[in-house]
């Protein structure tokens, strides 16, 4: 495997950058693995991952809030590569959050308890600590 620079020229769509996890197949090898998108445009994006994707390698992602989309590998560069897309997404829908009810958005009180720490009884009740209003 060749690494080979991203085109600078060949790119059309401004880039947004983010952090994002997708799921990321290569499916000429049955291989699926989470990768991190470090920014995306219509046309495209810049992923991390262990993959080691082949350029002109067939790959499918799954995005957030796009679902499924198709593309290419555009260049390699260590763990980074491109992927070009088959078709145009718009990209700013996979910034966008879901509309959930806060009641199922705060799960704080089953998976955090509070700090931890021990409080000791004497920094409760020291009267200097407190400020009279």
């Amino acid at each position: 495997m060749t690494p080979s620079a991203p085109p600078e020229d060949k790119r059309h769509s401004p880039r947004d950058s983010l952090f994002l996890l997708a799921t990321c197949k290569l499916p000429q090898r049955d291989v699926e693995q989470r990768v991190k998108v470090r920014n995306i445009s219509a046309s495209g994006l810049m992923a991390e991952g262990n993959l080691r994707p082949q350029v002109g390698e067939p790959v499918s992602l799954e995005l957030r809030n796009v679902g499924r989309v198709d593309g290419l590998v555009a260049w390699v560069r260590d763990n980074r590569f491109g992927v070009a897309f088959t078709y145009e997404i718009d990209p700013h829908l996979v910034r966008q959050t879901h509309d959930i009810p806060a009641a199922e958005l705060d799960m704080r009180g089953y998976y955090q308890r509070g700090p931890v720490g021990v409080v000791r009884r004497q920094d409760e009740t020291r009267h200097n600590r407190l400020r009279n209003i």
